[in-house]
């Protein structure tokens, strides 16, 4: 009997043992399986997001700069219309003295920003009388196709790309606005020069935050 019952427990054993062979690996696979698509799933997920919260951002510090570059527009704008600008054929010296008020003011508010600011006559010379940080200095453009783009008249004002800055040598954009008399009639124009490393920091004003890639301002915001 006792026989009997050391042969019965061995079959169950053996039957445990043959089943757990079975199941055991259709188990593993299927956990392995399951855990590749659940990553799959999740990482396909994130990698939504991240794409969708970086052109996002994208578009936030794309906006931002816009808008801070806008102000620096507007600015030369409002420099081109002021009387003295308005009347520089005959009072160029009250130019002049405009742009070392303009720089000073524009050093004192945005420091870092601006390499120079300068006018000249719309009559095709290429010349610019400007103010830097060493002072006045003369500045000669007829070669430059920001300045040809400026006597077409065909714009009022506009940015232009990239240049080297005859006043640091550093890399600048010219904000640029025709000055008109009280006819309406193309006299001159009134150019701020400013920093691209300025833009630049602008761009890093915006960093990644603590949950992940989402838009962090700097204390500093775009003015």
């Amino acid at each position: 009997m006792s026989n009997n019952n050391i042969s019965n427990q061995g079959n169950v054993r053996t039957v445990k043992t043959e089943i757990l062979m079975y199941v055991l690996p259709i188990v593993i696979i299927g956990l392995v399986i399951m855990s590749g698509i659940i990553f799959k799933y999740v990482g396909s997920t994130f990698e939504d997001q991240l794409t969708r919260s970086s052109l996002n951002n994208a578009q936030e510090v794309s906006d931002g700069v816009s808008a801070w570059l806008e102000t620096r527009m507007l600015e030369t704008q409002n420099a081109a219309n002021i009387p003295s600008a308005k009347a520089l054929r005959e009072n160029p010296a009250g130019m002049n003295e405009n742009n070392k008020y303009r720089l000073a003011l524009m050093n004192k508010i945005y420091p870092g920003v601006y390499d120079s600011v300068s006018w000249g006559p719309f009559d095709g010379s290429g010349l610019l009388y400007g103010e830097t940080k060493s002072g006045f200095k003369e500045m000669h453009n007829a070669d430059k196709a920001w300045y040809k783009e400026t006597m077409t008249g065909a714009k009022d004002s506009f940015m232009s790309s990239p240049v080297i800055s005859q006043a640091t040598g550093k890399i600048i954009v010219n904000s640029i606005a025709l000055a008109k008399d009280n006819n309406g009639q193309n006299v001159g124009m009134v150019l701020a020069a400013i920093y691209v490393d300025a833009v630049m920091e602008k761009v890093s004003d915006f960093k990644l935050g603590e949950k992940g890639y989402s838009l962090c301002r700097d204390p500093h915001k775009l003015d």
